[in-house]
């Protein structure tokens, strides 16, 4: 009998360990509020237990209060709690933290100095998966719509406090009971808050092509085509290309009138342009957001944005729309947007072709695919080094149907 006892009390204690154990673990990684993805150059971060800044690499993660900077030629990409990103750019400060109350999940961040760039996926957590916080205790959260695509940011310290503005999409904004849309194209002070609804910034030149970070083959006979919606109003436009991202290193500076411009590329490299308007008194207005052009000996590959590998749409989506998008090669290529039931795409069920980098798609029959992005040539050049994986889920208790084969050119 004694020692029926004591077995069971050593299996009692041994549970008690494991369950105090499991509740450690599930406290750490409820504390995390950020990851890093990348960091290129001198990045550091200071804790909130320590009292010096730290380096460190790709795969850190973040706790409420923990800050972090980017130095000279330096950036960092961070992904958020509850989907998203932000991207540093050089000489950039901020402090990550945890939403209040914690329950409402994504993170908190407040912009000491410098920029950052940030994306936000059409799957990111309804309740916000980031919220920006001013210098007068402003919190205000982004988010987009459901199946609306991806929103891309910017956000830039300035003398009086935040500036935010939009370069794709549209962001929701909510700041207690006020609700604001923010469309590309503008911009406004957080501090000011979301009731001033006279704030919005003038629009400034909304770059169209080259995309976002598009990767564009080298040779020496390279031309890019730059190219912007025009404005009214604007008597001409100040082009500037540079080495960097804070444009020091600027190797184009000029005027031209018309809403396009011609860069030839010395040599590979990284490359980053903005275009800004000058009103009929030749006073100029706001740059558009910079964007970098990555200019590689070798033919890109792995350029596709949006759905992500092994996405599953929600239950209702077989109504609903979804968008596809992808980074642009440069110049003004035709893409064909291969939808599958097989990894290697050999028989398709939707195929679409046209030059836009994004895709809205009506609802998919429930079911499995893979999806990728060819250059419209004779062979197709893959935009990718495997196709990607997405799933629609039928209705409960419902077996998935065939797609019906479609094709668009």
């Amino acid at each position: 009998m004694g020692c029926v006892v004591l077995l069971m009390v050593a299996g009692c204690s041994r549970t008690s360990e494991e369950e105090g154990a499991s509740e450690t673990v599930s406290r750490e990684l409820s504390a995390i509020v950020a990851t890093c993805a990348v960091a290129r150059g001198p990045v550091d971060t200071l804790r909130t237990a320590n009292a010096y800044w730290e380096p460190f690499e790709a795969g850190a993660t973040f706790r409420s209060g923990d800050w972090v900077r980017t130095g000279p030629d330096a950036s960092t990409r961070i992904e958020l709690r509850g989907g998203g990103r932000i991207e540093l750019e050089e000489r950039t400060v901020v402090m990550v933290e945890r939403p209040a109350p914690p329950a409402s999940g994504g993170s908190v961040v407040a912009l000491e100095s410098g920029t950052a760039r940030g994306l936000l996926p059409e799957d990111a957590l309804p309740d916000g998966p980031l919220v920006l916080r001013g210098d007068n205790g402003r919190q205000v959260a982004l988010t987009v719509e459901a199946h609306a695509g991806p929103a891309e940011f910017r956000v830039t310290r300035t003398a009086r406090g935040m500036h935010l503005s939009v370069s794709r999409g549209r962001l929701l904004l909510s700041e207690g009971t006020h609700r604001r849309t923010l469309e590309a194209g503008n911009w406004l002070d957080v501090a000011r808050g979301l009731e001033d609804t006279e704030h919005d910034g003038p629009p400034f030149p909304t770059s169209l092509s080259p995309g976002v970070d598009a990767r564009i083959a080298w040779s020496p006979e390279l031309r890019i085509p730059l190219s912007w919606k025009p404005l009214d109003g604007a008597r001409s436009y100040q082009v500037q290309v540079a080495r960097d991202l804070g444009f020091t290193q600027r190797i184009v500076d000029t005027q031209v009138e018309s809403p396009d411009f011609t860069f030839l590329p010395p040599e590979p490299g990284m490359f980053v342009w903005r275009v800004s308007a000058l009103d009929e008194a030749g006073r100029p207005g706001e740059s558009g957001f910079a964007r970098r052009i990555f200019v590689e000996r070798q033919r890109p590959r792995g350029l596709l944005v949006t759905p992500r590998d092994g996405y599953e749409a929600p239950n209702n989506t077989t109504a609903e729309d979804l968008v596809f998008a992808w980074q642009s090669i440069g110049g003004e290529p035709r893409y064909r947007l291969v939808v599958a039931r097989d990894r290697e795409l050999r028989h398709p069920v939707l195929v679409r072709e046209g030059s836009p980098q994004q895709v809205v798609l009506p609802g998919l029959a429930p079911g499995e695919y893979y999806w990728g992005v060819y250059v419209a040539e004779d062979p197709p050049v893959p935009l990718f080094q495997k196709a990607r994986r997405l799933v629609v889920p039928g209705p409960p208790g419902a077996r998935a149907h065939d797609a019906v084969p479609s094709v668009e050119r």
